[in-house]
């Protein structure tokens, strides 16, 4: 059975599914996700895999001392936000306007052939958050 956990989540209403995680990641929270070929959830390695959404960010264990905060170990279930405005940890600079593609499940800046999990709202530095439009597609 999948746990689902939207206390304080503050997307008022956008749509989120939740999804087996098929790798142990540390810090779960804000991350681009992907399908593996088991059809577990992993985070997308780069612009190549095709984006299922972004993780919340109460994803992963609820540790009051932070110190396993975000933490997900394989076959834990963890939610993923797959449309509206979100926030992507960004794995670069990125600028407004930018298109978001992911790289180890951070934000990167899109390129031809990536796959798109939308366009950058604001400018962010790297390892901070930045606001993200979803709108998945393929970059010409």
């Amino acid at each position: 059975m999948r746990k689902v956990n939207f206390n304080g989540t503050q997307i008022n209403e956008s749509v989120t599914i939740s999804e087996i995680v098929g790798v142990e990641v540390e810090d779960v929270r804000n991350l681009i996700l992907a399908y593996d070929e088991n059809g577990a959830v992993i985070p997308a390695a780069d612009g190549t895999a095709i984006p299922v959404g972004v993780t919340l960010i109460e994803a992963g264990y609820n540790d009051i001392t932070g110190a396993e905060a975000g933490k997900v170990k394989i076959g834990d279930a963890v939610d993923i936000q797959i449309k509206d405005m979100t926030y992507i940890l960004a794995g670069e600079d990125i600028a407004k306007g930018t298109e978001i593609t992911a790289k180890d499940g951070k934000a990167a800046k899109g390129v031809s052939g990536n796959y798109i999990i939308g366009i950058a709202l604001d400018s962010a530095n790297k390892d901070e958050y930045v606001r993200v439009q979803i709108a998945k597609y393929q970059k010409n």
